[in-house]
């Protein structure tokens, strides 16, 4: 059983491919599934439905533990630790018997996973790291606006008049985040205000992370060979740090 989950997992042949495709086609839906249902009843068909995914998930949690060489790396990982906390937000029902809305905001959590594309992102740019680290600085923004939206919206909508829809809980994470802070929705309670301060210190990190990726200057990732510098000119012959010579492959429309 290990050498086939290993096949699926890792293997190059095409049912590795279309295995490891068809999990990535799964973390997208499970994104869009939560955030079109953020701000509705979580009942019925739907606690189902989280059910049927929170045992999806522990079943590939369980795969990727029999076959990984390093199992305390594995618990430590960022991505296995928030997948951990999504089973947890999503079997709850089947233990308590309620909702727990308050653990409704770490399924956003599942937003952890699409970082994965930026990985074959960056293997299929190999000789243009400037987009990579555009869509690299994109994809952490769109996580941190989603996942604190999530949490504005599940904490907040039932004590604040002025949150009606999540549409409204968006507004008010990209507007504070901006630091535009319009001012006709505010979080005035101190759990809400605590919040606020941290879309405001680590948002705006996020958003200076973009717009830095994209107006500065265009690079090519060639490491040097003496002292290790990845990014150099696009026009550049020699290493900035150490003077070595470089080749930096061309067509000539520099």
């Amino acid at each position: 059983m290990k050498a086939t989950l290993q096949t699926l997992y890792d293997g190059p042949g095409w049912t590795g491919r279309l295995f490891r495709t068809a999990l990535f086609l799964f973390d997208v839906l499970t994104i869009a599934y939560f955030v079109l249902t953020a701000n509705m009843q979580i009942e019925g068909s739907l606690v189902a439905l989280d059910i049927g995914i929170g045992l999806v998930v522990v079943a590939d949690l369980t795969a990727r533990f029999l076959i990984c060489e390093d199992r305390v790396r594995f618990f430590a990982s960022v991505t296995t630790l928030a997948d951990l906390v999504l089973v947890v937000s999503l079997l709850a029902p089947l233990v308590t018997g309620g909702n727990l809305g308050f653990l409704r905001a770490l399924r956003m959590l599942r937003l952890v996973r699409s970082f994965h594309l930026v990985t074959w992102i960056n293997r299929l740019l190999a000789g243009t790291s400037v987009n990579a680290r555009i869509v690299d600085a994109a994809a952490n923004l769109v996580a941190f606006v989603f996942v604190v939206t999530s949490m504005v919206w599940v904490w907040e909508h039932e004590r604040n008049p002025d949150l009606d829809t999540y549409v409204d809980a968006l507004y008010f994470t990209v507007t504070t985040l901006t630091t535009t802070g319009y001012g006709d929705i505010t979080l005035s309670d101190r759990a809400g205000r605590l919040l606020t301060i941290a879309i405001m210190v680590f948002g705006v990190g996020f958003f200076l992370q973009l717009l830095q990726a994209i107006y500065r200057p265009s690079k090519v990732e060639q490491p040097c060979r003496r002292c290790g510098l990845r990014l150099h000119d696009k026009d550049a012959s020699h290493c900035k740090h150490c003077g070595s010579v470089i080749y930096i492959e061309t067509e000539g429309d520099i």
